[in-house]
């Protein structure tokens, strides 16, 4: 399997700083502050939900969002002159994977953002002050069911949650994943110029960190990088590139070998033997012409990163996991010894108000959170 950067599969919808459900324009005021200690870069960020696009955010919504040029207007939805109108979000899209709230008629939707702490990495490294956390957190608001900024969090339907995992909107990586040759070509576009792209090089490290959970290596996947400018590179996916251009003949090589393999040896031995020798982690200057080989690693001091940092996401500077696969978190009582700042008996209070629930505790599966039912699904 060739990915062209894409974003893992993680069924929920790209916003501002990351493809994750929920969050207006706070979620990246935090970010826009936090310049943790990484060589200075801000986080890639757009403005707001329209400057999204064309057509990636407002595919939470069910009214003017994005309709296919095929629908009517006069068939489409409207919450006061149409209600029973066609909804064009991606969650009616799907939905005989996430079925229908009995009241409403419409899809069940998976977004949930109840108990995430967001900036917290940022205000634990003194990146934000306390006061700056607790108003983040405070004003970060939701979604309602139409996709419609509301001023309160966004509570998940646990039923549409659990059919995300089980159908396999959340990519997996055991199942067919494990058994799936894959080259991860990414044409790096995460700077803060590309402020209204969504294709960021965290997702590699996503969708390989959930080949190592669930399999305990990542051997079936490579990771390749390169500039992916349309002016100083070869653009997002062209087959102008060298990289890719190779990429695919290496893949057929890899293909043709694996499956040329009759013996009984299991499967995910025989898709690593069967790897080009010359198919590794790199990362490519020059537009695709010097090769940098070296293993792609999150957020360390490589050469590779260096050249194509990989940047943080909101949830993930909330403390959500580096496999980025939480649609809910469970909750846990707020304990004010996990902070690196000391909060003062109006700043806690201020705090355990804002998550009256709890807050996430990521180190547990996420709500509903399991592996998928089974590879090649219909619905």
């Amino acid at each position: 399997m060739l990915v062209p950067g894409g974003r893992c599969g993680d069924g929920q919808q790209h916003h501002r700083c990351r493809p994750v459900p929920a969050l207006p324009q706070y979620e990246c005021d935090c970010e826009l502050e936090r310049r943790a200690d990484r060589g200075g870069h801000r986080y890639p960020t757009v403005t707001t939900l329209a400057t999204i696009g064309p057509g990636n955010a407002v595919r939470v919504k069910a009214q003017g969002g994005t309709c296919n040029a095929i629908i009517p207007k006069v068939v489409q939805y409207d919450a006061k002159t149409n209600p029973t109108g066609i909804r064009c979000d991606l969650y009616d899209h799907l939905v005989n994977v996430f079925g229908r709230d009995p009241t409403t008629g419409f899809a069940r939707r998976p977004i949930d953002n109840i108990g995430v702490q967001y900036g917290l990495e940022a205000l634990n490294l003194g990146a934000i002050t306390k006061q700056q956390f607790l108003d983040l957190n405070r004003n970060i608001g939701g979604y309602d069911n139409d996709g419609n900024y509301v001023v309160t969090r966004t509570v998940g339907d646990v039923g549409a949650i659990e059919a995300a995992y089980i159908s396999g909107r959340i990519t997996y990586g055991g199942l067919g994943m494990r058994r799936t040759p894959i080259i991860d070509y990414r044409g790096y576009v995460d700077q803060p110029e590309n402020s209204g792209e969504v294709h960021s090089r965290f997702h590699s490290f996503s969708m390989r960190q959930r080949l190592l959970e669930a399999n305990g290596n990542f051997n079936n996947q490579v990771m390749l990088v390169e500039d992916g400018s349309a002016t100083t590179g070869n653009g997002l996916f062209s087959d102008t590139s060298p990289v890719l251009s190779h990429a695919l003949t290496q893949m057929d090589e890899w293909l043709t070998k694996y499956l040329a393999d009759g013996t009984s040896t299991p499967l995910p031995v025989k898709i690593n033997r069967a790897k080009p020798s010359d198919l590794v982690d790199a990362c490519f200057t020059q537009k695709g012409t010097v090769k940098i080989a070296e293993q792609q690693v999150y957020q360390l001091d490589t050469t590779c990163n260096q050249l194509y940092p990989a940047f943080s996401t909101p949830r993930m500077v909330a403390g959500e996991p580096l496999a980025n696969d939480v649609l809910k978190c469970q909750l846990m009582p707020i304990d004010l010894s996990l902070y690196k700042v000391r909060f003062t008996a109006s700043e806690a209070a201020q705090l355990k108000a804002i998550f009256p629930q709890g807050v996430c505790d990521y180190s547990q599966p996420g709500v509903g959170q399991q592996p998928p039912d089974g590879t090649w699904q219909a619905f």
